[in-house]
């Protein structure tokens, strides 16, 4: 038999061929391709062969409130501040605080909370199919596109899991005076009046940064000092928010007063300060303590936003009239709807209703956008231990089965496996606000 061989392809004596490896590298180049979300999650992994589910443990600490305690929102993590309450909690000596009297037995006992929190893994995927003339005469390289393609698909897939988990935090602000996310931009008395308060604010951000430091969050980067270049800015230590382009649009404009006739813009590019600090995947310039990333595939809360149209009931037919018009962005949800026989209070001076109507199905409302704060260990993807990221599968039409008699069809998939949790649900905050159109 002679020394060189071909073989099989893969045992040739010249070294395997290295095409198709050549072709999933692209693949998996493409899907890694963009980490906005990605970047932000620890990574933790479970074993195979152990269930679905993953389970992780947390301790409360004594001093903190739980979730669900109703100060929570308005207060932060840890119990009231209030000076009174903490004098109490130090010298109580009836079992309530941490002083002691002489000669005390068993007092001031306190009990430690342990909560499990879990996530259950999904597999995901998609495929291709193509016919065998699409290699033969097809001018482009087929087996490296579809590859390119697919990767991009799952790249964008696993950014769009990690982001709406992220979004399933529990701990959330709203613009204004809004309570929910039904309320951003709602004004009870004329439709327009409410845009400036229902958009990103130079204090909202600034409130976004008390909440989080009032919750122990953990501030993402150091303070850049600047440089030795002409117009570079200094930054603060600051937390990073995701933002979609909409909310990017309107902080460019805001501005600050610096005294009692003078306002100065508020927010910083990113190309100010670039030379001195490392930017982060994404981001786009900083305010207050807050630095900004921009995220294309922002999701957007379409129309859940408040009636972004004044009521009037006019010959005892309720309808919708564009009191004022509103700056910010809106989504119509087809016609506008009217219930025949709803009567209602107008107020004489405004002739807008006086009382409060249950909404009607076709109204036009106002977009809601996120901005979100994913700081450090606040969220995690879980992984499959000894398994890919992504995995690519590719089948010839060359081969012959009952599916493929002719061996006309092939075809290129690709799977994951995903789970993410919120480890931390006080560190993970999100910002509902409107946005101008």
């Amino acid at each position: 038999m002679a020394t060189n061989v071909y073989g099989t392809g893969s045992n040739s004596t010249a070294g395997a061929n290295t095409v198709v490896h050549y072709y999933d590298k692209a693949g998996v180049k493409a899907a890694n391709e963009i980490n906005v979300y990605a970047q932000w999650a620890d990574r933790k992994e479970m074993p195979l062969n152990m269930g679905k589910t993953f389970k992780i443990s947390k301790w409360l600490h004594i001093y903190d409130r739980e979730l669900t305690d109703g100060a929570f929102a308005a207060k932060g993590y840890l119990t009231a501040r209030d000076i009174a309450t903490v004098t109490a909690g130090v010298s109580a000596t009836d079992g309530t605080g941490a002083s002691l009297l002489e000669g005390s037995g068993a007092t001031n006992k306190r009990s430690i909370k342990k909560i499990t929190m879990t996530t259950a893994f999904s597999r995901y995927g998609e495929m291709v199919d193509y016919t065998d003339e699409v290699t033969m005469f097809s001018e482009d390289m087929i087996q490296v596109r579809y590859r390119e393609e697919l990767g991009r698909l799952g790249n964008r897939r696993a950014e769009d899991l990690i982001q709406l988990d992220m979004l399933a935090t529990t701990n959330v602000m709203y613009s204004g005076v809004a309570t929910s996310l039904a309320t951003i931009a709602a004004n009870p008395v004329l439709v327009g009046t409410n845009d400036a308060a229902a958009r990103v604010s130079y204090d909202l951000i600034r409130k976004a940064s008390r909440k989080l430091v009032r919750n122990r969050a953990e501030k993402n980067t150091e303070i850049v000092t600047g440089s030795t270049k002409i117009d570079t800015k200094t930054i603060n230590k600051a937390f990073y928010a995701i933002i979609g382009p909409e909310i990017k649009y309107d902080l460019e404009s805001l501005v600050r007063n610096t005294g009692q006739y003078s306002e100065e813009i508020a927010y910083v590019p990113a190309y100010k300060y670039a030379g001195a600090s490392n930017l982060a995947e994404g981001e786009v310039g900083a305010m207050q303590d807050v630095r900004f990333i921009e995220s294309e595939s922002a999701v957007v809360y379409a129309g859940q936003g408040a009636l972004a149209t004044a009521w009037f009931n006019v010959a005892d037919t309720l309808k919708t009239f564009p009191y004022l018009t509103s700056a910010l962005a809106v989504t119509a949800a087809g016609s506008t709807g009217f219930t025949p026989g709803v009567t209602a209070t107008l107020d004489a001076y405004t002739g807008v209703l006086a009382t409060t109507l249950a909404d009607v199905g076709g109204a036009t409302k106002f977009d809601v956008f996120p901005i979100l704060f994913p700081t450090k260990g606040s969220f995690a993807t879980v992984g499959l231990k000894g398994y890919n990221k992504i995995t690519f599968n590719a089948q010839s039409p060359e081969k012959i089965e009952l599916t493929n008699p002719y061996g006309t069809n092939g075809f290129f998939s690709y799977t994951m496996w995903y789970a993410g949790i919120i480890l931390q649900p006080e560190k993970l905050l999100k910002v509902l606000v409107a946005a101008t159109a």
